[in-house]
């Protein structure tokens, strides 16, 4: 079954509305998102740098209900996702994440899903996920919603604390990213994660702590190159 199915499958039986961001598709995605009867957006524009921070800022513009979750195309989830995660949302908790695991059906998936368990041990706690989430709408609205940078999702946390609200994860909701890993895919996505921690103003010596203690090498070079980039 397509990845738009499997998440609209686990969702249609849930009385939230589901707003579907199509961004500039040129398969049958948006034909078959159509069947569901979700609320569709066709984005055929591309003003920000960033289409994923684009995506996510057109979705919250277009919802009307007092949560916003977020999931991402290929994840999989429970149709018990938003029955546990919305109660979370209380006192100055503005946004619940699930734990979010690679399946683990390939050689570099199943590394991805071996080297992901060092977030239990991370010196400085668990950092939510983005692409499985439920966020208060007003707690949005306060901070004005998303903004163009490469990790929209890290960016909203930091901008909720800043106002007084808290970010959280909940591990016993986990989800599945079904995609497909190689090397390549594994270094780039290092590489894409520092070019956003110099985005989001995290410096050299946070950055090469969390590099070696979540082995994640390439992190430096993401964040050497990005500044490099905006040097010029």
């Amino acid at each position: 079954m397509p990845l738009l199915l499997r998440a609209l499958e686990a969702l249609k039986e849930s009385f939230y509305e589901i707003v579907f961001v199509a961004d500039r598709c040129t398969d049958k995605t948006v034909e078959k998102a159509r069947k569901y009867g979700v609320r569709l957006v066709e984005k055929d524009w591309k003003k920000w740098e960033y289409s994923y921070a684009e995506s996510l800022q057109t979705g919250y513009l277009n919802a009307t209900g007092v949560h916003v979750g977020i999931i991402d195309l290929d994840i999989a989830v429970p149709t018990s996702f938003f029955r546990f995660l919305v109660p979370v949302l209380k006192d100055r908790i503005a946004s619940v994440a699930a734990k979010v695991v690679t399946y683990p059906d390939t050689f570099w998936n199943r590394a991805m899903y071996a080297w992901e368990r060092t977030r239990d041990v991370a010196p400085l706690g668990q950092q939510p996920y983005g692409a499985a989430r439920v966020i208060l709408k007003r707690a949005l609205d306060d901070v004005g919603g998303f903004r163009d940078v490469p990790t929209p999702d890290t960016d909203i946390d930091l901008h909720f604390a800043e106002k007084g609200y808290r970010s959280i994860s909940v591990s016993a909701v986990r989800v599945y990213h079904l995609r497909r890993l190689s090397l390549k895919k594994m270094v780039d996505g290092q590489i894409n994660s520092g070019r956003g921690r110099y985005a989001l103003g995290l410096g050299l010596v946070r950055t090469m702590g969390h590099s070696i203690f979540r082995f994640r090498p390439f992190v430096i070079c993401g964040w050497l190159l990005e500044r490099q980039r905006r040097k010029k």
